[in-house]
């Protein structure tokens, strides 16, 4: 049996998955409604202020922060001070950022392994599905490296795992995509207007 008929045939973890997206769906949505309450003027005018006292390399430490511990913050939260620097610039320094973050959250996650009650969690989800963990578990963190999914969480339970390292600092890197995305939607105005 592999993974899509044991999905299939377990209505149960349709129904984790489900509920595990609302949350962060809903602090997308959340997170436009308040741009677009507080408006565009009042918005330029927060960052224009906020701007004057950080620099580039300020919000990469936040990207860093914010994906290697489990917060409740987003890197979203800095990119329309962002948009002020160049493409080329601004997305390859928060990609760094935001994969160093990954890794760091990896090795967190090597060191849970030491608490006890995780390590026998862990033991018990080797026994269930150690196989699909071995097969699949890097390509977790491919998959939240793009999409909008709890990353810093995904790559320390990586690290909990003891997944391939190598695997999953290369999947951490195509974190450039999600900042690119962030970026264009921002200075072309999608989020802010």
């Amino acid at each position: 049996m592999d993974l899509k008929d044991k999905i299939s045939s377990n209505p149960r973890i349709k129904k984790y998955i489900i509920i595990g997206i609302i949350p962060i769906v809903l602090m997308f949505i959340g997170f436009v409604f308040v741009l677009q309450k507080i408006g565009k003027q009042n918005f330029e005018s927060l960052i224009s202020n906020v701007n004057a006292h950080f620099n580039l390399f300020t919000m990469c430490i936040y990207i860093w922060v914010t994906d290697t511990f489990i917060l409740p913050l987003s890197p979203m939260f800095v990119f329309p001070m962002l948009i002020q620097y160049p493409w080329y610039i601004a997305i390859p320094a928060t990609a760094l950022a935001s994969a160093l973050g990954g890794i760091s959250s990896y090795m967190i996650g090597l060191m849970l392994d030491k608490v006890s009650f995780i390590n026998r969690a862990v033991i018990r989800a080797y026994e269930k599905w150690g196989d699909y963990i071995n097969k699949y578990g890097t390509t977790f963190v491919l998959v939240g490296s793009i999409f909008p999914l709890p990353f810093s969480a995904i790559c320390m339970a990586a690290g909990v795992m003891k997944l391939n390292f190598f695997k999953v600092s290369l999947y951490s890197c195509t974190r450039i995509l999600r900042m690119a995305i962030y970026y264009f939607m921002f200075f072309l105005g999608f989020v802010a207007s």
